[in-house]
């Protein structure tokens, strides 16, 4: 009997009389595996949960000091409000999905499509009239289009692995 931990949620997954090369999705948590001989490097599900929460404090330290420096450099109250409500849904969505579902492409997709949406908002606030803000506006049509990409990928392997 071929049992594979899920390097998800951590739990026993039969893989008896698969063939090698199989891939399969963990119906807890979405976490994709590749049956096979090879040893799999993975990193632990408890540090790999650390580590990306770390990335998201890092990320929300910096996106609300922006905002908050938007607010004393534009004293508009009406704008730090959306950005800073964007900012909590930025960092609020992942966490969420790093919690409950471990699969990479619904977390990135859960990052950067309110990413995208809050550095193209920061790109129409009115007060930042700076050099650079067109970049903005780029940064926040690239973040989105991966957001997008990493939906759809998850999307297409949710619908057509198998789930063990």
């Amino acid at each position: 009997m071929d049992m594979i931990e899920c390097g998800g949620c951590g739990r026993e997954i039969d893989s008896a009389g698969m063939m090698d090369g199989v891939r399969f999705l963990c119906t807890r948590c979405y976490h994709l595996h590749v049956t096979g001989p090879e040893p799999r490097h993975r990193l632990g599900s408890t540090a790999f949960t650390v580590i990306a929460l770390a990335c998201l404090v890092a990320l929300a330290l910096a996106g609300f000091a922006l905002c908050v420096l938007y607010m004393v450099g534009a004293g508009d109250l009406t704008w730090f409000i959306i950005l800073s409500a964007l900012m909590l849904c930025v960092i609020g969505c992942p966490a969420v999905f790093l919690i409950r579902k471990r699969n990479l492409a619904l977390l990135m997709a859960s990052l950067y499509l309110p990413l995208g949406a809050w550095a193209y908002l920061w790109h129409l606030a009115p007060g930042v009239d700076w050099e650079y803000s067109r970049m903005t506006a780029y940064g926040g049509y690239f973040f989105f289009m991966i957001g997008v990409v990493a939906l759809v990928i998850f999307i297409s392997n949710r619908s057509t692995l198998l789930r063990l």
